[in-house]
């Protein structure tokens, strides 16, 4: 069933019938945005997971709400739903005015699934948080006892008091008349309306009723109405209060259905559903915290059990039978043998049959992750010897290791697989896991390169110069350390260390960005043999790094074009070697030696007879090039680095 704005309200004796009657819950969101900032990352802890998630659960909208009802047919021995499939959109006025982003990858993704816009826009319903609600009926509750009261009359400005004076005695010729039962006073600004109220109220109180109408073009106009009796007066006075209750009620609207779940305390399921729960809290309950403990008592408090078919199928017994834990692709394999799809109809009108096919409506996702999760329990239920049709109980044994543990997509294949409401999360294991810092014109095949004798890796690119490599096989990370600690072009972190220290690792303090200046009493600027510029890569050197968590052997190295398509190139990275100056004399020092390298990057004369040698050196090389200061605002090209989001589907 398909409810807006329009129907809500003689919906809702409908869905609270639902609520109660039913044994499960499946709810599904349709947002504005996903992730407005850094994106998740593969080695996230539950805890960073959520802070990332956080400020697009803030900043975004929820613009669909799905929510289906399973409730036993006891005639039959089936189940049965009723399906709601809800546009909202909060428009403001009377409730709090909404600003929020859109990512137009979600829109357009909307759009192709035939989402329609003008119907969110015009007819979606509103709804605001429980803050929110309580300071709006705390302000209209104030307003309405000003009406009786004259002691919050405000001073009219000199400005503005002959235009009122003009619209009074329009009132009163309006009144000498009595020609008409109406007039409307429109040019008029909030100011200036809520001046004519006072003025209007205070001269003719017991002749006039004045009320604000909106007109179609969402303009607003003073309606005079002539009173005929005092009665009539308190009988409009009353009809005001009412009429701005109802409003009030309606801007509160759907969080009301929220509030009518979380009360049912009713087991509420849904399909990789974190965001979900997250956009529920926050936008029909109270702002989330930044504080993820604090989190995960607001999230059981509001809703005791929850349960993600999308963690449930990413354990035995469906891991190995299930290839894909999308929502339609594990619809596809719960039809197939060994499971089968429960029957679950619905009476005309109120919920979805499998034929209707609706998928990317929220309404008619709910419904699938539905099926899904009868077919999984009952599959359950027939490996442990037991056939019931009907669900037992939301706290039966065998939903017990899903419930409260909401799954988190990106980190499942590195043990990490899920947020724990009620319990500890995992912590799993990192010492496979290392910080890489590398010359900036390495690309993911040279990280592969560097550990291909020790297996695949998963690279996490940070930037141009440092990622975080895991080893797929566990075993080998002592060696690793031991062989690559002598390696003078790169520096390797354990990623607990990593962690401690946060953005200044021991790998990047030892290749500064910028030249190290040199102090001496005797000298007032410090001069430096030259080093060439280094020149930008050509388009056919230029090889855009992939952001990739796979570790095929020996990718064939990759560019992306300006309109964001891969390209193959066949070229192969250019060996680069660093160089000291332009003589051709000079060669590479030994590492021992003072001017040696280090991760590809030069070290500045550790002692004072060194520079006082090579100032010397310099003096006598005609072909060296003397620099008379350094210029920290110059610039150096580099290659630039996908953003993490480039390598998620």
């Amino acid at each position: 069933m398909e409810v807006t704005r329009n129907n809500f309200r003689e919906c809702l004796p409908l869905i609270d019938e639902s609520i109660k009657k039913a044994d499960f819950l499946v709810i599904d969101a349709e947002f504005t945005g996903i992730i407005n900032g850094r994106d998740v990352t593969i080695f996230d802890t539950p805890q960073e997971y959520y802070v990332t998630l956080l400020k697009g659960s803030t900043d975004f909208l929820i613009i669909q709400y799905g929510l289906c009802a399973f409730y036993w047919n006891e005639a039959e021995k089936h189940y049965m739903n009723d399906a709601y499939n809800f546009y909202l959109f909060p428009r403001g006025r009377p409730g709090p005015e909404k600003v929020f982003l859109c990512q137009s990858s979600s829109l357009d993704f909307l759009s192709c699934q035939g989402f329609d816009f003008n119907k969110l826009i015009k007819e979606g319903i509103s709804y605001m948080n429980e803050p929110a609600e309580t300071r709006l009926r705390e302000n209209l509750t104030e307003r309405q006892k000003s009406y009786v009261s004259s002691n919050n009359n405000i001073p009219i400005p000199d400005e503005n008091k002959q235009q009122i004076e003009d619209i009074c005695k329009k009132v009163r010729a309006f009144l000498d008349e009595k020609k008409d039962d109406t007039m409307e006073i429109d040019r008029c600004n909030a100011f200036i309306r809520r001046l004519l109220f006072q003025e209007l109220g205070n001269r003719f109180k017991k002749e006039v009723f004045v009320e604000t109408k909106m007109l179609e073009n969402k303009s607003r106009v003073l309606m005079v109405s002539r009173l005929k009796s005092e009665a009539e007066g308190r009988n409009r006075d009353t009809e005001k209060k009412d009429k701005e209750w109802e409003e009030f009620d309606e801007a509160v609207g759907f969080s009301k259905v929220m509030r009518m779940i979380s009360q049912s305390q009713k087991l509420i399921i849904g399909h990789n559903m974190l965001l979900d729960v997250m956009h529920t809290l926050n936008h029909f309950f109270q702002p989330l915290p930044a504080d993820y403990k604090a989190f995960k008592e607001f999230a059981h408090c509001m809703f005791p059990r929850l349960l993600d078919t999308k963690y449930m199928s990413s354990l035995p017994p469906f891991k190995d039978k299930v290839n894909s834990s999308v929502l339609e692709h594990l619809l596809a394999t719960l039809s197939e043998p060994p499971f089968s799809l429960p029957k679950a109809e619905s009476v005309q009108g109120r919920g979805y049959r499998r034929a209707d096919d609706k998928l990317h409506e929220a309404g008619y996702d709910a419904y699938v992750t539905g099926l899904c999760f009868l077919a999984m329990h009952q599959h359950l239920a027939r490996m442990r010897g037991d056939r019931p049709l009907r669900l037992p109980g939301p706290d039966c044994a065998a939903l017990k290791p899903f419930l409260n543990k909401l799954f988190l997509a990106k980190t499942a294949h590195q043990d990490s697989p899920y947020m724990n409401l009620t319990g500890a999360d995992p912590t799993p294991s990192r010492d496979h896991v290392f910080y890489l810092t590398f010359p900036e014109d390495w690309q993911r095949s040279d990280i592969s390169q560097l550990f291909n004798i020790y297996g695949p890796v998963t690279v996490q690119f940070l930037d141009e110069t440092s990622a975080l490599v895991a080893l797929v096989r566990r075993e080998q990370a002592r060696a690793v350390r031991s062989s690559l600690d002598s390696n003078k072009r790169v520096s390797l972190v354990p990623y607990v260390t990593y962690k401690a220290h946060g953005s200044r690792m021991p790998g990047q303090m030892e290749r500064p960005q910028q030249p190290m200046t040199v102090s001496t009493p005797d000298l007032s600027r410090v001069r430096q043999a030259g080093k060439p510029a280094r020149a930008r890569p050509s388009p056919e050197q230029f090889r855009a790094r992939c952001n990739s968590m796979s570790s095929p052997p020996e990718p064939p190295p990759r560019k992306r074009t300006s309109s964001g398509v891969f390209q193959v190139d066949e070229l192969e990275p250019p060996t680069k070697k660093p160089e000291l100056t332009g003589s051709s004399e000079e060669a590479v020092p030994a590492h021992d030696s003072p001017l040696a390298y280090s991760n590809g990057r030069r070290k500045a004369p550790a002692t004072d007879e060194d520079k006082s040698r090579q100032e010397s050196d310099s003096r006598h090389k005609s072909d060296n090039h003397i620099v008379d200061k350094f210029d920290n605002n110059s610039t150096s090209s580099c290659v630039t680095a996908f953003k993490e989001s480039d390598s998620w589907d």
